[in-house]
C-alpha cells in the first residue's frame, strides 16, 4: 500500500514536470512565432522615381532622406556611391534590390539558437543585396539571429576592409573568428553603422585594436554579469558577438552601449547615437530596430 502511494506520488511529480515542460517548449514556440515576421521588413510605401534627385549637384537633407527610404543608403553611402564609376545607375540598382521581396528560411544554427537567410526558389541560401562601401571600423548589425523567443541578433566589425575581413564572435562553444564579410549578404536583415565625425585614421585604430585584442578569445554568455563587461585588454576572458564590437570603441572613448546595462546587445548599438546608418537592408528605415 505504502509502494503505490509512493508509486503513486513519483507519477503524479512526473506527469508535472512534463506538462511544465510541455507549457515551455508551448510559450517558446509561439514567441518564436510571433517574431518571426520581424526579421526581414519589406516596404510598405511605393517606390518612387529618384533620377530627378540624382541629376543634382548637391544634394538637400530632403534629398538624403529619399534616398534613404528609397535605396536604404545613408548620407555616406550615397556620397560614396555618386562618386565611383557608374554612381547613379548603381544606386539606381539598390532601390530596385531595396523592394524586392525576398523568400527567407529560418533554420536551427545551436542548441537554442535560429537564424533566417534570404534563400532561392530551392531553399538554398542565396546572397540578396549589394552591401555599399565599407571601410575599417565600420559595425554590421542583422536581426537575423534569436534565441528562446528573443530576437537579439548578431553583430561584426571590419578589420581589413580592403580583404573583406570581419571580426566576429560567432556562437557558443567557439572562439572569436575571422570571417568574410560576404556571409552578411544572406542576412534578411542588416543594418551598417559608422562612428559619426570619427576619422578614418581613428576607425583603423579601432578596427587594429579589436583584432589585436580579440581574436580568438572563447565565447560568453555572461560577459558583464559574472565577469566584467569592460576590462583591461589583458584580462579578457571570454565575449560575445556585441561586446566584441563595443569593447574597442569603448577603449577609445565611445560607449555606444545605448541603454548602458551590464549587457551590451546588437539593439543597444544599433540604437547608439554615436553612430550614423551607412546602409539597410530589410529593416524599417523609419523605426531601425524598436
Amino acid at each position: 500500500m505504502i509502494y503505490n502511494k509512493i508509486k503513486h506520488a513519483k507519477y503524479k511529480k512526473l506527469k508535472v514536470i512534463i506538462a511544465a515542460l510541455l507549457i515551455i517548449f508551448a510559450i517558446i514556440t509561439a514567441m518564436n512565432a510571433i517574431i518571426e515576421p520581424s526579421g526581414y521588413i519589406r516596404p510598405d510605401y511605393a517606390k518612387s522615381d529618384i533620377t530627378s534627385i540624382l541629376e543634382k549637384n548637391s544634394l538637400s537633407t530632403d534629398d538624403y532622406k529619399e534616398l534613404f527610404y528609397q535605396t536604404g543608403l545613408g548620407k555616406t553611402a550615397i556620397d560614396e556611391v555618386l562618386k565611383s564609376k557608374g554612381g547613379k545607375e548603381r544606386i539606381l540598382k539598390f532601390q530596385k534590390n531595396f523592394f524586392i521581396d525576398k523568400r527567407t528560411l529560418c533554420e536551427k544554427i545551436g542548441i537554442i539558437t535560429s537564424q533566417e537567410s534570404i534563400v532561392n526558389n530551392e531553399g538554398k541560401p542565396m546572397y540578396g543585396f549589394d552591401i555599399a562601401t565599407y571601410k575599417n571600423g565600420y559595425v554590421l548589425i542583422t536581426k537575423a539571429t534569436h534565441s528562446l523567443g528573443w530576437r537579439h541578433g548578431h553583430a561584426a566589425i571590419v578589420t581589413d576592409a580592403e580583404n573583406n575581413e570581419t571580426l566576429e564572435a560567432v556562437i557558443l562553444g567557439s572562439n572569436s573568428q575571422l570571417q568574410n564579410i560576404n556571409k552578411w549578404r544572406i542576412y534578411p536583415s542588416f543594418i551598417m553603422l559608422k562612428l559619426k565625425d570619427a576619422s578614418q585614421e581613428t576607425l583603423d585604430k579601432i578596427a587594429e585594436f579589436a583584432k589585436s585584442n580579440l581574436y580568438d578569445v572563447p565565447y560568453g554568455l555572461t560577459v558583464g554579469l559574472t565577469e566584467r563587461k569592460n576590462p583591461e585588454p589583458k584580462n579578457i576572458r571570454s565575449t560575445q558577438c556585441s561586446h566584441l564590437v563595443w569593447y574597442p570603441f569603448m577603449q577609445f572613448g565611445y560607449d555606444a552601449d545605448s541603454d548602458g546595462s551590464w549587457l551590451v546587445t546588437p539593439k543597444d548599438m544599433a540604437n547608439s547615437d554615436l553612430f550614423e546608418i551607412v546602409q539597410i537592408y530589410g529593416v524599417d528605415p523609419g523605426n531601425i530596430w524598436p
